[in-house]
């Protein structure tokens, strides 16, 4: 029997930054991001656990007792953003109609209340789960007492256990407190010992044990001069910080055991909550588990989840657990595994005659659905652990190809890796399976195909055939979905709850190998993704069918997808020496930036604490405050970039913060990311993730990289081309969003002005200001340039007049104006978001459609979102459309060519290639054309391009 204690203030925030973005909308227009969000995190943790009791725990706003020992405790901490604090009484509302146990405290923070009651859970149960992702919970942690720490979006949680804080840290979890106490905490504003990280935190606790014992030999230890001053200054305010960072395991909260137990949002009252917020997929979740655990949850707590645990100890005689009760994993895994194999009919290959009579049966007219086990996530170094095939009117299979024989080797805390061997299997797998994946009659299904293409071609598998990617499929149908993962598509389109990552693990298990679960039970979860993406081709193809999109998705997505996986295996290499130099300049230029800044403010200072500038900008230099947060006056990026205008100090404050951030982002991490055998970074580019169509690009983000400061320029001169002879062809679409919106509009002197070659800024600004364009100022032409790019983005008066140093009342005059000038751009917009209300989308010139069903919403704000939306999605959405389509027909001139040149990125409207002198003319042809020539509009289409020995060479 388990505790799980949710630390529910982290989730809340969790759950709001994850749909920052897009948020989540009731029918209503009432924001539901952080309800859905919480509830659904919650319900998981009951999905994957199973916890017999489970409480959620609040900070409250008021002060602590560590506020009174220290006054600057949380000082910095920013305001709760007003959009989130308007959710949380709708949550407060859905979880006392569900009943789960919230508990808060006076006086304490969340921390203590749930450290506390994980102290007293010895009462009730075995295991107590801390389900947050602060590391100040490792000090905690033991035999019985372990985190469960969310991961990023799309990930599965992390289990965390004291012999993990041992094996990571090599200490015991309570010295971390030591550890935390030398580096501090800038979100908490602990102060620590300043300058010491927590490498160097930790070097000193691993070297002397403790602070006392560090502080008793500090004199007589090998330390620089520079750390034993510091640490012998700074030693109160040390050890203050080691009190601040020690949780409090006595509270003293009054509460009964029985008010936690584990219940489900199943009760009346909740089910009507959670219709009338259109929170379905919290219903369908809650009401699958209330099936799955023969329980259904009231609010008066009358009923509870039940457990293994619970039945075992109501009835002690003997009998099967019931289906997903704590011990079933735990009980004989192998044994449970094959009886769960045998069940769903799915097939273990586990020897090459097996493999034989499978693929003999296998039938070349149907289609396969393929998909991979591997042992890491990075694409170009993981290793392929199995396949998993599955054909109609044929039971799906698993193909172990990396296994480990793990069997004889306990795991303790004396063990914690098992050290069984391996056994590759591939020399009986591949001669029988390449020949089926290379057979180019058989349509090969994945989900998110390209990355098992690449794992299965590193591996000698390579495919050939027509392929199907379902994960695309629904991408194409409805790009705006919060989710194209498997596991979501199989629960929403098939109502089938498959089984997660997670599940392959026993509850609490300290590591998760994947070679470490029995060859059976991961028999069972590979085959049931091969199995599931089968029966999503079957229903996706049904509504592409039903739908005009099935040539976006053949001829287009499908398309660009094998492009993309030529691009990301080709990659892109880095210039390491040079990347080790910049480092060495990055943090010269961060000395000089924090030595003027300084200077400027007239005294020495925490450049990163925001109190301390604070007390500089506003007490001491006397500038006027712009805006307030609940802990004091504002410096984010906003209020410095205004008050940059009266004094130096915010605009070096910013210069600095920026160098910091590239210096974090790409100069350090860029060499971590590179292959280690090749030395070529490889990029993922993800189709199914922009609303628009627009590709984006991952570990790293390859499309981010500043140009328009030196320092940005600089970080892209690390990318060079692999071998001499080789430089970089970049070529960039002139103005494309402004042409397309010519083309859309069918405004006649837009269109005019593209025709005619001219500079369209210009011509707006003749136009706007009724002068020749002879007449033309520097000023006229860029505030005719802000508004021409400003329209394609729903820009108002008032940001229109930030941007360009006007008056509200000016900038809405020069808006009149430009649709005076453009009556056909007005036209377009108001037709457009007329059109998008009559039929709930819009589409771009290739069919591919955003739906917009918040597009007549009551709330004001995101009906107004909802319009910039519906206009900027053909504009942008065909932008996106065309250079994919500009991809496929280079990729294909230049392996018809025989052509050594590569494609390496795509970068929104560029496309940045890799090419050999003596090809430089016919590949300069060969994409200026494909580009140019990509599909008709009423205006020309340009292409510029520049060359270089390096990639910010190739801007110039």
């Amino acid at each position: 029997m388990s505790l799980i204690l949710v630390d529910g203030s982290a989730l809340v925030y969790r759950s709001h930054y994850a749909f920052i973005r897009r948020p989540l909308t009731a029918p209503s227009g009432e924001i539901t991001s952080v309800a859905y969000g919480f509830c659904n995190g919650v319900l998981r943790l009951i999905d994957q656990y199973r916890p017999r009791y489970l409480a959620v725990v609040f900070d409250l706003p008021d002060k602590t007792f560590r506020h009174e020992l220290y006054t600057e405790y949380k000082a910095n901490r920013k305001p709760m953003p007003e959009e989130l604090v308007e959710q949380i009484p709708r949550l407060r509302e859905l979880l006392a109609a569900w009943g789960v146990a919230v508990l808060e405290k006076s006086g304490y923070e969340a921390d203590d209340v749930m450290a506390t009651l994980a102290r007293r859970s010895t009462e009730v149960c075995d295991q107590a789960w801390f389900f947050t992702g602060d590391k100040d919970f490792m000090q905690l942690l033991d035999a019985r007492t372990g985190m469960l720490k969310p991961g990023r979006r799309g990930e599965e949680i992390t289990t965390l256990t004291a012999e993990d804080v041992e094996r990571i840290y090599k200490l015991k979890p309570a010295g971390l407190i030591d550890v935390f106490a030398l580096s501090g905490d800038q979100s908490d504003n602990i102060p620590g010992a300043p300058g010491v990280g927590e490498k160097t935190a930790l070097k000193l606790i691993h070297e002397f044990g403790d602070l006392e014992t560090m502080f008793a030999k500090l004199e007589g230890s090998k330390l620089t001069p520079r750390l034993k001053r510091i640490l012998t200054e700074n030693r109160e305010q040390v050890l203050l910080s080691r009190t601040l960072f020690i949780i409090n395991r006595q509270v003293p909260i009054e509460f009964e055991w029985e008010h936690l137990r584990t219940v489900l949002p199943v009760g009346n009252e909740v089910t009507r909550l959670l219709g009338e917020l259109d929170l379905r997929r919290i219903q369908n979740l809650a009401g699958r588990l209330a099936r799955e655990l023969g329980a259904e949850a009231a609010v008066d707590k009358s009923t509870t989840v039940v457990t293994a645990a619970d039945e075992a100890a109501a009835d002690p005689a003997p009998q099967d657990p019931p289906a997903g009760a704590d011990a079933v994993v735990e009980d004989t895994p192998a044994v449970a595994a094959t009886a769960e194999l045998a069940r769903r009919g799915y097939r273990l290959l586990a020897d090459e005659e097996a493999l034989r009579e499978y693929l003999a049966q296998l039938d070349a007219q149907q289609p396969l659905a393929v998909d991979t086990e591997t042992d890491g996530l990075r694409v170009d170094t993981a290793r392929l652990v199995g396949i998993s095939l599955a054909q109609r009117e044929r039971p799906a299979a698993y193909v172990p190809v990396l296994t480990r024989d793990t069997e004889s080797v306990a795991e303790d805390a004396a063990t914690l890796f098992p050290v069984g061997s391996e056994l590759d299997n591939s020399s009986w797998v591949r001669p029988l399976l390449a020949p089926v994946l290379a057979d180019d009659r058989i349509l090969k299904i994945g989900q998110n195909l390209k990355y098992d293409e690449w794992i299965l071609s590193r591996h000698g598998l390579p495919l050939a055939g027509p392929r199907y990617d379902t994960m695309l499929a629904s991408y194409v149908l409805d790009p705006g979905r919060r989710s194209h993962g498997l596991d979501e598509l199989v629960l929403d389109l098939l109502e089938i709850r498959a089984m997660s990552y997670n599940e392959l693990f026993a509850a609490g298990s300290r590591r998760k190998d994947i070679l470490d679960v029995p060859l059976p039970r991961l028999a069972v979860y590979a085959a049931e993704d091969a199995d599931l993406t089968l029966r999503l081709y079957d229903e996706l193809t049904a509504r592409l069918a039903a739908s005009d999109l099935a040539p976006l998705f053949h001829d287009v997505e499908m398309p660009v997808s094998r492009v993309l996986l030529t691009m990301e295996r080709n990659g892109i290499k880095i210039d390491e020496p040079f990347l080790a130099g910049l480092r060495d300049r990055f943090a010269a230029e961060l000395e000089r930036l924090e030595a003027s800044v300084h200077e400027a403010a007239g005294t020495p200072f925490n450049i990163q604490s925001p109190k301390q500038l604070s007390s500089i900008l506003f007490d001491k230099i006397g500038l006027k405050p712009v805006k307030k947060t609940a802990t004091g006056w504002s410096t984010d990026v906003s209020v410095l970039t205004v008050l940059a205008e009266k004094h130096p100090l915010p605009a070096l404050i910013l210069e600095y913060r920026q160098v910091a951030k590239l210096q974090n982002t790409y100069v350090e991490t860029l060499p971590t990311l590179a292959n280690p055998a090749t030395g070529l970074i490889h990029t993922s580019f993800n189709q199914a993730v922009a609303a628009t169509g627009r590709l984006s690009s991952s570990d790293p983000n390859l499309q981010n990289i500043p140009v328009r400061t030196e320092l940005g320029r600089l970080i892209r001169r690390a990318f060079v081309p692999r071998q001499a002879g080789h430089v970089f062809l970049a070529a960039d679409y002139s103005q494309v969003e402004l042409r397309l919106l010519a083309h859309l509009s069918g405004d006649a002197a837009l269109t005019a002005a593209f025709q005619e070659g001219g500079d369209v800024h210009r011509r707006t600004a003749a136009q706007i200001n009724q002068v020749d364009e002879a007449e033309v100022t520097p000023e006229m032409r860029s505030r005719a340039k802000a508004i021409n790019f400003g329209v394609i983005y729903g820009m108002g008066a008032r940001a229109l007049a930030k941007q360009i140093d006007v008056t509200t009342r000016e900038a809405s005059a020069f808006i009149d104006t430009y649709f005076q000038t453009y009556p056909g751009v007005r036209e377009f917009i108001d037709t457009t978001i007329d059109q998008a209300r009559r039929e709930g989308y819009v589409k771009t010139l290739l069919g591919r459609r955003r739906w917009l069903p918040d597009i007549d919403s009551s709330n004001n704000r995101v009906r107004s979102f909802q319009e910039r939306i519906a206009v900027n999605t053909p504009i942008q959405g065909t932008a996106a459309d065309l250079i994919k389509l500009a991809m496929i027909r280079i990729d294909a001139d230049l392996r018809q060519q025989q052509l050594a040149a590569l494609l390496l990125l795509q970068v929104h409207d560029e496309l940045v290639l890799e090419v050999p002198v003596e090809e430089l003319d016919r590949v300069s042809e060969l994409v200026r054309t494909g580009m140019e020539q990509v599909y008709e509009l009423e205006v020309p289409l340009v292409v510029d391009i520049c060359t270089g020995n390096n990639w910010e060479e190739a801007h110039a």
